[in-house]
Formats: C-alpha cells, sequence, structure tokens
C-alpha cells in the first residue's frame, strides 16, 4: 500500500506518514498509530511499533 493511499484510509497527512515512515519524527501522535493500525487491520500495535521507556 502506498503512503497516499494509507493517508486516504486513515486521513492523516501524506507529509505526516512520510516522515513516520522514514524516522524524521520523534514524537509520535498515538492517534495516528490507532488510525494506521485500524487502517491495515492490524489488532495489536507492537506488530508495527516498539515501545521504549526512557530513563
Amino acid at each position: 500500500m502506498s503512503l497516499r493511499e494509507l493517508s486516504r484510509l486513515t486521513d492523516i497527512r501524506h507529509a505526516a506518514l512520510s516522515e513516520l515512515s522514514n524516522s524524521k519524527r520523534q514524537n509520535i501522535n498515538f492517534q495516528h498509530i490507532e488510525k494506521i493500525a485500524e487502517a491495515l487491520d492490524i489488532k495489536d500495535i507492537r506488530d508495527i511499533i516498539d515501545l521504549i521507556e526512557e530513563p
């Protein structure tokens, strides 16, 4: 699936998705992750992100 298609399905700006896919964002909007998971039919968000605790 292209970023443009994912953008259309999730209503997330293409530029924001591009930044996420290229690791150019340090902070991630959790609502975006939920929308992406829903669009891709992912039940557990840990399948698409790693949660790391900061010291």
